[in-house]
C-alpha cells in the first residue's frame, strides 16, 4: 500500500532523529542495505507485516538479523514502525528518506536520456553545467534510448529540459499540421 503522506512524515522524523544523533550518513547507508535485504527476501516483510506474529517476536528478529550492523537510531525507528503497524511502508519510507537525505546533503539526481551513450568527458561537462544551474551536487542517471535520435533530455526533480531531435521534430510536425495551406 503506497501512502506518500505517511512515508514523508516518517522519513522526516527519521531524518531529524539521525541528524540530532549525528549519524545521518550511517543511517542512510544502513537503511539502503536493509531495503536491499528486504527486497531480496519477501519472507522477511511478510513475517514483519503478519498480524499473527507477536510484536516482540518481530523486534527480536530485527535485532538478531541487523542488531549491531545498523545504528541504534535506525533499529529503534524500525521498532516504532512495528509498534505503529507501519512496517508495510518500509519501502516507501526508505525511498522518501533517501530523497530527503540527498536534499539535505545538497544532492540532486538528474536523469539523462541520449541516443548514444555519453562519454565521460561529456557527462562531466553536463554535470558541471547542471551543478551551476542548480547550485547543488549532481548525480547523473544515464539512459540510452535510440528513439530520441539525437540531443539530450534531462529530468531534474519535476523539471524536464528536452533538447532531443525527436521532440523538436514532433513540435515542427504539429506546427506544420496547423499551418494554413493555400
Amino acid at each position: 500500500m503506497r501512502d506518500r503522506k505517511v512515508a514523508t512524515r516518517y522519513a522526516g522524523a527519521l531524518l531529524a532523529s539521525a541528524k540530532e544523533a549525528g549519524v545521518l550518513e550511517g543511517v542512510a547507508e544502513s537503511y539502503a542495505t536493509v531495503m536491499e535485504v528486504a527486497a531480496g527476501s519477501g519472507q522477511l516483510i511478510t513475517f514483519m507485516d503478519s498480524p499473527q506474529v507477536a510484536t516482540q517476536e518481530k523486534k527480536d528478529l530485527l535485532k538478531s538479523v541487523f542488531g549491531e550492523r545498523i545504528e541504534p537510531v535506525l533499529l529503534h525507528f524500525f521498532y516504532l514502525l512495528i509498534d505503529k503497524n507501519r512496517i508495510e511502508n518500509l519501502q516507501d519510507i526508505g525511498e522518501e528518506f533517501a530523497a530527503q537525505v540527498e536534499d539535505e546533503m545538497g544532492v540532486v539526481r538528474a536523469r539523462v536520456v541520449t541516443a548514444v551513450a555519453l562519454d565521460d568527458e561529456l557527462a562531466d561537462k553536463l554535470k558541471a553545467k547542471l551543478a551551476g544551474l542548480t547550485g547543488k551536487q549532481i548525480i547523473l542517471e544515464k539512459k540510452v534510448d535510440p528513439a530520441v535520435i539525437g540531443g539530450v533530455c534531462v529530468t531534474l526533480k519535476d523539471k524536464v529540459l528536452d533538447g532531443t531531435v525527436r521532440t523538436n521534430l514532433d513540435l515542427l510536425r504539429k506546427k506544420l499540421e496547423q499551418a494554413p495551406v493555400r
